[in-house]
């Protein structure tokens, strides 16, 4: 009784043990009475969050907060940073349901955040909120000696406060992150925020590393690296180096062919050498460049040409470009020679003008006509080009170079009044007048007989009889003269074959096509006409018959490959290719390798110098340097040729050209090049 007065009236009670319990045994007590009693007083009502919903098995039920320990808040390393709570990675993870007698579990290693945040508010670190204070407000720019003070002041706060530990926290003007041992050290490192990154960097950071700033040194660099990049491919698709290689091609090879037909023309060069004359006034005079008559002839036959080129009464050819789309072509070259021939038969017998003599007087002022001509006709295209699309032009005069973009042409097949396409109509003035060249050559090495008076009239096959039976003629330089027709015939006979060839498909309409379509005529007739000055009668006969053969080899060698080219890329999947080998690309095509596509890459241009080295062997019973070296010129552009479109087809097939170059070894000749 006495205890029970004691207790009630407040007075320590003394245990059986004589011992006072404290506080701790007090509680405990408590608790032990209050569970025997079963009438728990009830805990403090939970505040729903609004992002919260109540489960139906729950009902009106809800769970008491847990409250954080004050030594769980007085943590420094149980802080978690404003970075890491704006973090997208981090998210908070749902408070677990506790037991209301179990305390929770602390780890001050281990950061987890408990507190329940509503989906619809935008989790928002301080950091980012002065950030963007800053960039609306200017008065909240702080300049960089600012940023440099707060950061020793944050170093100095959290070395005044003691902590065990520094702070993981990012510094909200600084990226730099202190890090600790363990586990907090890899916290630390994951605790920066993905947005901040983007958009602030510290003081260092913004010296050491301002090429990641998209407004000023990051475009600069991106801008930087594209014109490296720019360069680089137009380096790739540069011809002939360029400017200095431009420069150099317009003006040696001019030159050269000026010299070598020069040296080789008129009674004062008659041996063919290159010999300068004691008295040098004739290339001081201007009739040596230039005759008002020849160049008259030479205007109206361009002309001519372009009117016969122009009408439909040739071989019509549509394609499929994969880029320029459906084209069609009318390939009048026969037709443009027929013309040719009428216009001077009408001119040497009807009219009685001596239009051959005139063309054989003038032949080197005819050279540079032509050449003048076509550098005239390249500036022309080169200022009509500005005026079409750019998606039009070749991409290899696509530098910005003038020299470069003039020598090489910016159109592949530039058209005049929309129908007239002048790489045509320069092709033929080329090849129409090396053909004039060698029939003047041949008709002047021809002795005819003269008819025989009779009472009657003959007929015109006695004319032709006798005129056949009696013919007398050179030998050396008719062979030379009619294998060149032979050879020019060809090309204008079966000219449709060009459909898909590189100079009709690939060469712009520059300088450099312009000035071979020009040289053309004159490189070809240089031997013939040196051997036509010479005659070389003492020339065998099985020597002629060896010229002959190879001339004729080299004719079927280059027709029989353009025709079967021709005719595959027009029906790829005709009867006639179905057993024949071929080897696929990425760009939905086959490349050839079958007959003599498969045994060297480029068997058209091995028929083209066969034919133009065939007449060399001439050259042994009489040796000239300027013929040699006009033929050998035309055999160099020849392999340059080869090799420009062996180049530009692996830029354009890539490793289906390595495959096909793995299967066809050799370019021009067998086992060596």
């Amino acid at each position: 009784m006495e205890s029970r007065r004691a207790t009630r009236g407040g007075a320590p009670t003394v245990s059986s043990s004589g011992v006072v319990p404290g506080p701790a045994e007090t509680a405990k007590r408590g608790r032990k009475s209050t569970v025997r009693n079963r009438t728990p007083s009830p805990p403090p009502a939970r505040k729903a969050s609004p992002g919260r919903k109540a489960s139906p098995s729950r009902g009106k039920r809800t769970s008491p907060t847990r409250k954080a320990s004050p030594a769980r808040k007085a943590s420094p390393a149980r802080k978690a940073s404003p970075a890491r709570k704006a973090s997208p990675a981090r998210k908070t993870s749902p408070v677990k349901k506790s037991s209301p007698g179990r305390p929770p579990k602390s780890n001050p290693t281990k950061d987890t955040t408990t507190t329940k945040v509503s989906p619809d508010e935008p989790r928002r670190s301080a950091r980012i909120r002065i950030s963007e204070q800053r960039e609306k407000s200017p008065v909240l720019k702080r300049s960089l000696r600012d940023k440099q003070l707060s950061i020793i002041l944050d170093d100095e706060e959290s070395s005044k406060k003691g902590s065990p530990a520094k702070s993981t926290t990012p510094n909200t003007s600084q990226r730099s992150i202190v890090t600790t041992t363990g586990r907090s050290r890899a916290t630390g490192s994951r605790s920066v925020s993905v947005a901040n990154d983007s958009q602030e960097f510290s003081d260092h950071e913004e010296i050491e590393f301002q090429s990641f700033h998209k407004d000023d040194n990051g475009l600069n660099r991106d801008k930087a690296y594209a014109r490296r990049s720019a360069s680089k491919q137009l380096h790739d698709l540069r011809d002939y180096g360029g400017n200095w290689g431009a420069a150099a091609v317009l003006l040696l090879v001019p030159a050269f062919i000026f010299l070598t037909n020069h040296f080789c023309s008129g009674a004062a060069h008659r041996d063919c050498s290159f010999k300068l004359p004691a008295n040098l006034d004739e290339f001081k005079t201007l009739s040596t460049y230039f005759n008002r008559e020849v160049g008259v002839i030479f205007l109206l036959f361009t002309w001519g040409m372009a009117l016969v080129t122009a009408l439909p009464v040739g071989k019509a050819v549509k394609i499929v470009d994969e880029v320029r789309g459906q084209q069609s072509y009318t390939f009048t070259g026969m037709s443009c020679a027929v013309f040719t021939g009428l216009a001077v038969f009408v001119a040497e017998y009807c009219y009685k003008y001596p239009l051959i003599s005139t063309i054989s007087k003038g032949y080197n002022q005819l050279l540079v006509i032509s050449l003048a001509y076509a550098l005239v006709t390249a500036l022309l295209a080169f200022i009509k080009s500005r005026y079409v699309p750019q998606v039009n032009w070749n991409p290899f005069a696509k530098t910005g170079r003038f020299l470069s973009d003039f020598f090489i042409g910016r159109e592949i097949n530039p058209l005049a009044f929309n129908t007239l396409n002048l790489k045509l109509v320069h092709y033929h003035i080329s090849v129409v007048l090396a053909l004039l060249f060698n029939s003047i050559i041949l008709y002047r090495n021809l002795h005819f007989p003269a008819l025989p008076v009779t009472e009657e009239p003959l007929s015109l096959l006695e004319k032709l009889t006798f005129t056949f039976k009696n013919l007398e003629f050179e030998p050396t330089p008719v062979l030379a003269a009619s294998l060149t027709i032979l050879y020019l015939l060809d090309l204008l006979a079966y000219e449709h074959h060009l459909t898909h060839s590189f100079d009709l498909q690939s060469e712009g309409f520059g300088a450099l096509l312009l000035l071979r379509y020009a040289i053309f005529p004159f490189t070809l007739t240089l031997l013939p006409k040196y051997v036509a000055a010479h005659k070389l009668a003492g020339v065998p006969g099985w020597a002629l018959a060896l010229v002959a053969l190879v001339a004729l080899v080299g004719l079927v060698v280059k027709r029989s490959s353009n025709r079967l080219k021709y005719q595959y890329r027009l029906n790829p999947l005709g009867e006639k290719f179905i057993d024949l080998e071929t080897l696929p690309t990425f760009q939905g095509r086959r490349l050839l390798v079958a007959k003599l596509w498969g045994r060297v890459r480029q068997p058209n241009y091995v028929g083209d110098i066969l034919q133009n080295v065939a007449l060399l062997p001439l050259l042994y019973w009489r040796f000239a340097w300027p013929p040699l070296l006009a033929v050998l010129f035309t055999v160099a552009l020849l392999v340059h040729r080869a090799v420009r479109v062996n180049d530009r087809n692996a830029k354009k097939y890539n490793s289906a050209w390595q495959r096909y170059c793995s299967t066809v070894r050799y370019m021009l000749v067998p086992k060596v090049f």
